[in-house]
């Protein structure tokens, strides 16, 4: 929902101005990439995985949509005879989650649907968790962590690269991935043990940390302290089942609320030309409430099924994995 209230914000000229740009829209990808780290080692502690079982049920979770909002994005474009980007190696790269520099974007590795630039991350993530769990236990996630950082490390070193790929590979967000899994060991061991006051500190000072727009670290700092003071006990306990729905359907939220927000904007604009500070708070808020309920419909009659229909088909049990 932060990247849904930052998007939301750009997508009508003259809102950001009224409004001025969202503190925490971006930061979102940041909490969403530790969360990632975190769910990962946690799921797979919990039952053994080969590397190929993992894999194949991460691209049973992630692929299917993506690829669907993908599609759906270039029948948008060329309904809006949009052609720019649309040609065969884009398309392959962007449903194959390949880094390339965007033509619309100058210098920016986004894909057709843009949303889909932190799935490259992913997908990349993925691939590394997997070859993973060949090594043994006790060295797995350390080893991990130390290839993420060194990629890390050899991009500050001998980078910028001029390729997209290496660009990507090398990129500080591998470090919120590093962040999840130093979490996620920690929480295994004995969970938290802060009090409760101190978790929620945490939380405060980490959203604060999120504001930062002009270092990456203090915002990987800020991502790493939410996530760690939302793992207190008393905070972990809490029930509360629309929000669990709305978590369940984020993927969803995430990939289609670029959908609602292009409708949205060109229908709003037609009533509302003017765009005034009351009626920026008034679209941003409506857009916020849409983009959750059409991403929910869309975990509810298309999500879920299709991934539940392809799990069973593959490992023969119907649970859906969320993560």
């Amino acid at each position: 929902m932060m990247v849904v209230w930052g998007h939301s914000v750009f997508i009508i000229p003259d809102i950001a101005e009224r409004l001025g740009e969202p503190y925490f829209g971006a930061s979102g990808v940041d909490l969403f990439f530790v969360i990632s780290g975190f769910i990962m080692v946690v799921t797979t502690s919990r039952t053994e995985f080969t590397p190929q079982k993992f894999f194949l049920l991460r691209i049973i979770r992630v692929v299917p949509l993506y690829w669907l909002a993908t599609l759906a994005w270039i029948a948008y474009m060329v309904f809006h005879h949009t052609f720019e980007g649309l040609y065969p190696a884009a398309i392959a790269q962007s449903l194959l989650f390949i880094p390339y520099y965007s033509p619309g974007f100058p210098r920016g590795v986004w894909p057709i649907l843009a949303n889909g630039w932190t799935l490259n991350f992913e997908m990349f993530f993925y691939a590394l968790f997997a070859l993973s769990l060949a090594a043994p236990a006790r060295v797995r996630f350390s080893a991990l962590s130390v290839t993420l950082v060194s990629l890390v490390v050899i991009g500050k070193v001998f980078g910028p690269f001029a390729h997209p790929v290496a660009s990507t590979y090398s990129s500080p967000y591998l470090l919120e991935f590093v962040a999840g899994i130093i979490l996620a060991q920690s929480w295994l061991r004995g969970g938290s043990r802060d009090s409760l006051p101190l978790s929620l500190f945490l939380i405060v000072f980490g959203f604060y940390c999120l504001r930062s727009l002009s270092s990456h670290l203090t915002v990987l700092g800020g991502a790493f302290l939410v996530v760690a003071g939302c793992l207190h006990p008393k905070i972990c306990a809490i029930q509360n089942r629309p929000l669990v729905e709305l978590g369940n359907a984020s993927y969803s939220i995430y990939l289609t609320h670029q959908f609602v927000l292009e409708a949205l904007a060109w229908s709003w604009m037609r009533v509302f030309p003017l765009v005034t500070w009351t009626s920026s708070v008034f679209f941003t808020s409506v857009a916020l409430v849409l983009c959750a309920l059409a991403g929910y419909l869309c975990y509810r009659f298309i999500e879920r099924p299709l991934t539940s229909r392809l799990r069973k088909l593959v490992t023969g049990s119907d649970p859906i994995a969320h993560g």
